[in-house]
């Protein structure tokens, strides 16, 4: 379960989702209800059948259920499609940890993080890459939930930021009251007029899905239910895997809404010049942070200040003011996320090719 965990979260859950929900507010849901309710199709529909049919990978069984090499062909032609897709944005995510933190150009920290895949990766196989999974699990989690309840606890009094986060997104709405901000994150499914829209409502529940169908399908996250023992041990790993991603999931709202927070109350209105160290530092990893004085007055106004929501996690400690050390445990664990999952996916394609191609086919 952890390291399906681990497998799943990869930079897009640990990274850049609570961002999403910092940029889109309550539209922002989306992601969160999309990617566990995968998880729910997966257990219902699609795990267990899978290890029941004794099959090694997804090709294996399209391979074996409608007797031939076409369907094995078109099997790993997808999985090639979408396993590539996910290791670039998982290189990406690499590439803006390594860079900031190792203080190196963006296109060079990619190629370093490409070269920890691949040690991680090409010294074992699945169990060693499951063994591994379930270390970078426990770091991403730890990491992951360490900054909010350190926040939860300084400012509220209570070390759950779950229970907390609803004082954080009222003060929000005062802030963004006070800065004419036109669109406020207090409603859901509303137009730019601040009335009910059923485009908005149509294209949420359209998001959630297609994240539902796309997570029970990832050929990286499928492969893992072929080496459970039975299947009563696959639909268990299943819920463990659930859980496991709950924690971080049920967190990242939190999140977003005590970065947004930070933001307002240190940066925005904030002369330029005494802007805090983190301001100069992110802005510096791929233009992914900017500070535009447009109307020249030496303040920092919201229209002029510009984030990148792959860095709203990782510069959040930064701009909380928490020790350094947060910060780095925050990046290990976007790192091992990112980590992990591409070591999942590099699985599933060496699988393919050695089994599926090589094996099966010639």
């Amino acid at each position: 379960g952890m390291a399906t965990g681990a497998d799943w979260m990869s930079a897009a859950s640990s990274i850049s989702m609570a961002g999403g929900l910092y940029l889109a507010g309550y539209g922002g849901r989306g992601y969160v209800l999309g990617w566990t309710g995968g998880y729910v199709l997966v257990a219902i529909l699609l795990a267990p059948y899978l290890r029941k049919f004794g099959q090694f990978t997804v090709p294996d069984f399209l391979g074996t259920r409608y007797e031939g090499n076409a369907p094995r062909v078109i099997g790993v032609i997808v999985l090639f499609c979408a396993s590539f897709t996910y290791i670039v944005s998982q290189a990406f995510g690499i590439g803006i940890i390594t860079s900031r933190f190792l203080g190196i150009p963006f296109e060079a920290a990619i190629f370093a993080g490409l070269v920890g895949i691949l040690v991680c990766s090409m010294l074992g196989g699945m169990r060693a890459v499951t063994w591994t999974q379930v270390a970078q699990y426990i770091i991403l989690i730890i990491a992951y939930l360490v900054p909010v309840v350190w926040l939860s606890t300084v400012n509220y009094g209570i070390p759950i930021p779950e229970l907390t986060y609803g004082q954080a997104l009222r003060e929000i709405a005062n802030f963004e009251k006070t800065l004419g901000v036109v669109k406020p994150h207090v409603a859901a499914f509303v137009d730019a007029k601040g009335q009910f829209s059923w485009t908005e409502f149509h294209n949420f529940w359209a998001l959630v899905l297609c994240l539902m169908v796309g997570t029970a399908s990832l050929p990286h996250i499928l492969m893992r239910y072929f080496t459970t023992p039975n299947v009563r041990d696959a639909r268990a790993s299943v819920a463990w895997s659930i859980f496991f991603i709950f924690l971080l999931y049920f967190t990242a709202p939190a999140y977003a809404a005590f970065a947004k927070l930070e933001v307002y109350q240190n940066g925005i209105g904030q002369p330029i010049a005494s802007l805090p160290a983190w301001v100069q530092n992110w802005s510096q990893v791929g233009g992914l942070l900017t500070i535009k004085d447009a109307n020249a007055d030496g303040i920092v106004q919201l229209a002029e200040f510009t984030i990148n929501q792959d860095i709203i996690v990782l510069s959040m400690p930064e701009i909380a003011g928490l020790p350094y050390v947060i910060s780095g445990l925050v990046a290990a664990g976007g790192l091992a996320a990112a980590l992990s999952t591409a070591d999942g996916l590099l699985l599933a394609i060496a699988n393919a090719i050695s089994h599926d191609i090589y094996y099966k086919i010639i």
